[in-house]
């Protein structure tokens, strides 16, 4: 593949850095790499691939510079200038929920339905599904083409690093003050250090969360054309990264544990482990192992009715988020630009 020059917007967040990291893993072809952020982190430094590359100021880059601009910052941050990088020509691969609900741009799972990439020039913009959407999707997909998915009920465990550095910090620092015998902090609206907060995101008036609502809302179009029902309950859990998802499924047509299990053997992101070895099954070992989505507890319901039920875990921030903008990037590179 020929090289390409490409900005990152939001270089100094979490999402940012492991896009960073990534691209320089992966041997992406990058000619010139911008690392962009707010003023606030102007001047910073940023190593990538041997060099050192100092933190500009997104508001003032110059996007005709570079063919592709991948948006790490938050919605506010692409709503003010992935339009002007679009105008300018680069093609804007963005992470934040923006654009995910517009019908002129696509929602795109690297590996679940990135042919929707070859649309991307209409608008100059594609939209990442959310890491949750992400950890579902790469999943679900296998069993939709072996029998089409009428019925998912999944309960979330959401990672603090859900909400970027300000989650993660936020957890250490309540964690630190609980263990000295000190009040969580007289600013915290919540306590998530050694606790489980059933609410994540805004309570709508359906009585969903933000968060439950977005993974509803990004399934439900990515899989778009069939019937489907999505119920979702999202629990914020003192974890710093990799979300848990203990998932039902039901199919048109009865599945089997076994079927399931050879489907998902054929796929090179998933990764099934033993019920044996608790330890392998949680976030902590998805965390420190190849960016993937790990599979136990596979079994059939009890009732015979054909529905199966597994749980997964993924590092939500390199596997679930950076991972799949990079994989898109790759993908544009190879049959698109």
């Amino acid at each position: 593949m020929r090289s390409i020059n490409l900005a990152v917007v939001g270089a100094t967040g979490l999402v940012g850095e492991a896009i960073i990291k990534l691209l320089a893993e992966r041997g992406v072809p990058v000619g010139e790499l911008h690392v962009l952020a707010s003023s606030n982190s102007g001047g910073a430094r940023i190593s990538f691939a041997g060099r050192s590359l100092t933190v500009g100021e997104a508001e003032q880059f110059d996007f005709s510079r570079v063919e592709v601009a991948i948006f790490a910052a938050g919605a506010p941050a692409t709503q003010a200038l992935a339009p002007l990088a679009a105008d300018a020509g680069a093609l804007v691969v963005d992470l934040s929920p923006a654009y995910r609900y517009d019908d002129a741009v696509p929602l795109v799972v690297a590996d679940v339905n990135d042919e929707l990439l070859a649309q991307a020039r209409e608008t100059n913009m594609v939209a990442c599904a959310d890491a949750s959407t992400v950890q579902l999707l790469q999943v679900l997909k296998p069993l939709n083409e072996l029998a089409p998915v009428q019925e998912v009920v999944v309960t979330q465990l959401q990672a603090a690093s859900a909400t970027g550095r300000a989650g993660v910090d936020q957890l250490a620092q309540q964690s630190v003050r609980l263990l000295n015998g000190m009040t969580p902090s007289e600013d915290a609206k919540a306590q998530i250090a050694f606790n489980a907060l059933p609410v994540s995101g805004q309570l709508q008036e359906n009585g969903y969360s933000s968060e439950e609502l977005k993974l509803v809302l990004e399934t439900r179009r990515i899989l778009a054309g069939q019937p489907l029902s999505v119920q979702v309950t999202t629990v914020r859990v003192p974890v710093f990264y990799g979300h848990g998802q203990s998932v039902t499924v039901r199919a048109v047509q009865p599945l089997s544990a076994g079927q399931a299990m050879t489907v998902w053997e054929g796929v090179q992101d998933i990764d099934m482990q033993e019920n044996e070895d608790p330890q392998a099954m949680s976030p902590v070992a998805m965390v420190e192992g190849e960016p993937r989505v790990r599979l136990s507890r596979i079994r059939e319901d009890m009732e015979g009715t054909g529905a199966i039920s597994y749980f997964s875990v993924a590092d939500n921030v390199r596997w679930g988020a950076a991972l799949n903008a990079v994989k898109i990037v790759e993908k544009l590179l190879k049959d698109y630009l």
